[in-house]
Protein backbone atom coordinates (compact mmCIF):
# COMPACT_ATOMS: atom_id res chain seq x y z
CA UNK A 1 0.00 0.00 0.00
CA UNK A 2 1.41 3.38 -0.84
CA UNK A 3 1.36 6.55 1.60
CA UNK A 4 0.07 9.70 -0.39
CA UNK A 5 3.04 12.58 -0.27
CA UNK A 6 2.16 15.65 2.00
CA UNK A 7 3.93 18.56 3.04
CA UNK A 8 2.91 18.27 6.67
CA UNK A 9 3.75 14.57 6.93
CA UNK A 10 7.01 15.02 5.16
CA UNK A 11 7.91 17.86 7.56
CA UNK A 12 6.47 16.21 10.44
CA UNK A 13 9.65 13.33 9.97
CA UNK A 14 12.70 15.76 8.77
CA UNK A 15 11.37 18.41 11.34
CA UNK A 16 10.48 21.96 10.52
CA UNK A 17 14.17 22.71 10.80
CA UNK A 18 14.99 21.88 7.52
CA UNK A 19 11.43 23.66 5.72
CA UNK A 20 12.53 26.53 7.82
CA UNK A 21 16.18 26.62 6.41
CA UNK A 22 14.90 26.23 3.02
CA UNK A 23 12.11 28.78 2.69
CA UNK A 24 15.13 31.46 4.08
CA UNK A 25 17.32 30.35 2.02
CA UNK A 26 15.00 31.18 -0.70
CA UNK A 27 13.91 34.19 0.36
CA UNK A 28 18.11 35.72 0.34
CA UNK A 29 18.07 34.37 -3.10
CA UNK A 30 14.99 35.58 -4.47
CA UNK A 31 16.10 38.77 -2.97
CA UNK A 32 19.42 39.33 -4.52
CA UNK A 33 17.95 38.01 -8.05
CA UNK A 34 14.90 41.19 -8.02
CA UNK A 35 16.77 43.56 -6.22
CA UNK A 36 17.69 46.63 -8.69
CA UNK A 37 19.61 49.42 -7.32
CA UNK A 38 17.82 52.44 -8.60
CA UNK A 39 20.14 55.64 -9.10
CA UNK A 40 19.83 58.43 -7.04
CA UNK A 41 18.05 61.30 -8.64
CA UNK A 42 20.83 64.01 -8.73
CA UNK A 43 22.52 61.48 -11.29
CA UNK A 44 19.26 60.70 -13.14
CA UNK A 45 19.01 64.72 -13.29
CA UNK A 46 22.82 65.11 -14.55
CA UNK A 47 22.34 62.66 -16.99
CA UNK A 48 18.57 63.92 -18.58
CA UNK A 49 20.10 67.25 -18.31
CA UNK A 50 23.33 66.07 -20.40
CA UNK A 51 21.40 64.61 -23.17
CA UNK A 52 18.67 67.29 -23.30
CA UNK A 53 21.75 69.93 -23.81
CA UNK A 54 22.79 67.52 -26.26
CA UNK A 55 20.13 67.43 -28.19
CA UNK A 56 19.52 71.16 -28.02
CA UNK A 57 22.52 72.27 -29.16
CA UNK A 58 23.01 69.21 -32.17
CA UNK A 59 18.93 70.39 -33.20
CA UNK A 60 19.87 74.39 -32.95
CA UNK A 61 22.74 74.08 -35.25
CA UNK A 62 20.56 71.95 -37.93
CA UNK A 63 17.48 74.19 -37.58
CA UNK A 64 17.79 77.79 -36.76
CA UNK A 65 15.41 80.42 -35.52
CA UNK A 66 11.62 79.92 -34.98
CA UNK A 67 12.04 75.99 -36.05
CA UNK A 68 12.95 74.58 -32.94
CA UNK A 69 9.13 74.52 -31.60
CA UNK A 70 9.91 72.95 -28.47
CA UNK A 71 13.22 72.56 -26.52
CA UNK A 72 14.23 69.30 -25.63
CA UNK A 73 12.65 67.61 -22.71
CA UNK A 74 13.50 64.50 -20.65
CA UNK A 75 12.83 62.24 -18.44
CA UNK A 76 14.39 58.88 -16.56
CA UNK A 77 11.82 55.51 -16.84
CA UNK A 78 12.61 53.36 -14.18
CA UNK A 79 13.08 50.22 -16.20
CA UNK A 80 14.00 52.01 -19.76
CA UNK A 81 16.27 54.52 -19.59
CA UNK A 82 16.13 58.34 -20.49
CA UNK A 83 14.19 59.51 -22.78
CA UNK A 84 13.94 63.23 -24.77
CA UNK A 85 11.62 64.60 -26.69
CA UNK A 86 11.77 67.81 -28.72
CA UNK A 87 9.33 69.08 -31.81
CA UNK A 88 11.33 71.39 -34.83
CA UNK A 89 10.10 72.54 -38.00
CA UNK A 90 12.71 71.53 -40.99
CA UNK A 91 11.41 74.40 -43.08
CA UNK A 92 9.39 77.26 -42.47
CA UNK A 93 5.84 77.29 -43.74
CA UNK A 94 4.99 79.54 -47.15
CA UNK A 95 4.45 83.11 -46.56
CA UNK A 96 3.98 85.68 -49.01
CA UNK A 97 6.72 87.95 -47.12
CA UNK A 98 9.38 85.47 -48.66
CA UNK A 99 10.69 84.48 -51.58
CA UNK A 100 9.11 81.51 -53.41
CA UNK A 101 10.93 77.93 -53.18
CA UNK A 102 10.24 75.36 -55.40
CA UNK A 103 8.71 72.15 -54.56
CA UNK A 104 11.73 70.42 -55.49
CA UNK A 105 13.73 73.03 -53.54
CA UNK A 106 11.73 72.61 -50.11
CA UNK A 107 12.21 68.57 -50.89
CA UNK A 108 16.08 68.79 -50.84
CA UNK A 109 16.36 70.98 -48.16
CA UNK A 110 13.86 68.93 -45.63
CA UNK A 111 15.99 66.03 -47.04
CA UNK A 112 19.23 67.46 -46.30
CA UNK A 113 18.17 68.70 -42.68
CA UNK A 114 16.56 65.40 -41.68
CA UNK A 115 20.09 63.30 -43.20
CA UNK A 116 21.92 65.55 -40.84
CA UNK A 117 19.41 65.44 -37.66
CA UNK A 118 19.86 61.70 -38.16
CA UNK A 119 23.23 61.53 -38.31
CA UNK A 120 24.46 64.04 -35.73
CA UNK A 121 21.66 62.77 -33.28
CA UNK A 122 23.55 59.02 -34.07
CA UNK A 123 26.83 60.42 -32.77
CA UNK A 124 25.56 61.81 -29.88
CA UNK A 125 24.29 58.99 -28.46
CA UNK A 126 27.18 57.06 -29.34
CA UNK A 127 28.75 59.37 -27.44
CA UNK A 128 26.54 60.61 -24.52
CA UNK A 129 25.14 56.81 -23.65
CA UNK A 130 27.93 55.16 -22.28
CA UNK A 131 28.69 58.00 -20.08
CA UNK A 132 25.09 57.93 -18.36
CA UNK A 133 25.65 56.74 -15.04
CA UNK A 134 21.86 56.21 -14.58
CA UNK A 135 21.55 53.94 -17.14
CA UNK A 136 21.75 50.01 -16.55
CA UNK A 137 23.41 48.18 -19.57
CA UNK A 138 20.45 47.46 -20.45
CA UNK A 139 18.46 50.45 -20.46
CA UNK A 140 18.13 52.70 -23.10
CA UNK A 141 18.50 56.24 -24.40
CA UNK A 142 16.21 57.53 -26.63
CA UNK A 143 16.12 60.65 -28.63
CA UNK A 144 12.40 61.33 -30.07
CA UNK A 145 12.26 63.96 -32.49
CA UNK A 146 8.51 65.28 -33.42
CA UNK A 147 8.89 66.91 -37.52
CA UNK A 148 6.12 69.68 -37.64
CA UNK A 149 4.86 69.39 -41.62
CA UNK A 150 4.90 73.09 -42.59
CA UNK A 151 4.42 72.34 -46.24
CA UNK A 152 2.58 69.32 -46.45
CA UNK A 153 1.76 69.66 -50.64
CA UNK A 154 5.52 69.70 -51.02
CA UNK A 155 6.50 66.80 -48.69
CA UNK A 156 3.30 64.31 -48.54
CA UNK A 157 5.72 61.36 -47.06
CA UNK A 158 7.82 63.52 -44.69
CA UNK A 159 7.68 61.26 -41.30
CA UNK A 160 5.96 62.72 -38.14
CA UNK A 161 8.64 61.50 -35.64
CA UNK A 162 11.92 60.29 -35.82
CA UNK A 163 13.16 57.87 -33.01
CA UNK A 164 16.40 57.12 -32.11
CA UNK A 165 17.24 54.39 -29.73
CA UNK A 166 20.70 52.77 -28.01
CA UNK A 167 21.01 50.88 -25.58
CA UNK A 168 23.91 51.25 -22.98
CA UNK A 169 25.77 47.99 -23.91
CA UNK A 170 25.56 48.46 -27.96
CA UNK A 171 26.64 52.41 -27.45
CA UNK A 172 29.92 51.74 -27.57
CA UNK A 173 29.90 49.45 -31.24
CA UNK A 174 27.58 52.10 -32.41
CA UNK A 175 24.59 50.44 -33.13
CA UNK A 176 21.75 52.77 -32.65
CA UNK A 177 18.30 52.27 -34.06
CA UNK A 178 16.44 54.50 -36.13
CA UNK A 179 12.61 54.54 -36.48
CA UNK A 180 10.53 56.55 -38.82
CA UNK A 181 6.85 56.84 -38.36
CA UNK A 182 4.69 58.83 -40.71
Amino acid sequence: MRLRFSCLLNARHHGTNSMFKFIICLLMLSGSLLAQNKPSEEIIKKDVQTLQTATNDTLGGIVSGLGVLQAARGTYLEGYGVVVTMEVALEPPRNPFTAMKTSDDVRTTVAQKRKATVEKLTSVLKEKAPALESLGPDESATIIVYLLNANPGDLPDMPAQLVLTVKKQDAAAGTVKLTEYR
